[in-house]
Parts: C-alpha cells; structure tokens; sequence
C-alpha cells in the first residue's frame, strides 16, 4: 500500500509528492500561497518596524544619557510617523 502524506519526504526527487509532479510547476504548500517571494509590502513593513524600533532605543538612549531636547523631538517624531504609518496600512489592508 503507497502512502499519500503530502508531508513525506522520501528523499532525491525534489518534489513532496514523490516526484509525479513536473520541477516546473510550483509547489503551493500547505495554505494554499502560489506567491514565491517577498512583496514590496513586506519590505516596507519590515523596514517601518526597524526604524520604529531604532527610534525608540534612540529615545531611550537619549533618556538615559541626557541628551538635548531636541534629539528627543526627532526621535519622538520619527517614532509617532512609523506608528502612524504601520496602523494606517494595517487598516486599509483589512478593506
């Protein structure tokens, strides 16, 4: 009796399925996803959480050792604008 886990992986074809499927096709996974690669979109979400996380340990940084003003300001604004941004792309993505 052959098996037909998807999951198995019986080694040397390439393919999940034991090797009936063509190299040229594209394997979809287990949701279903036919996209291969990294959206546009995940680059600019990925790069708003850095600079938001950068801000942050900036102001931090600037808290701690006694920085002017004015370094807490654009630390602060740059925090406020990629939070801003992040709420603002994850609501109109849910439309």
């Amino acid at each position: 009796m052959t098996t037909t886990d998807p999951y198995r992986f019986d080694g040397g074809t390439g393919n999940l399925d034991g090797g009936t499927r063509s190299t040229g096709q594209r394997n979809q996974g287990a949701l279903g996803a036919t996209g291969d690669g990294v959206t546009r979109s995940d680059v600019v979400r990925t790069a708003l959480w850095l600079v938001l996380v950068i801000s942050t340990v900036g102001n931090m940084a600037a808290s701690l050792g006694g920085a002017a003003t004015q370094i807490h300001l654009v630390c602060g604004a740059v925090t406020a604008l990629c939070a801003t941004v992040l709420v603002t792309r994850h609501l109109r993505g849910r439309r």
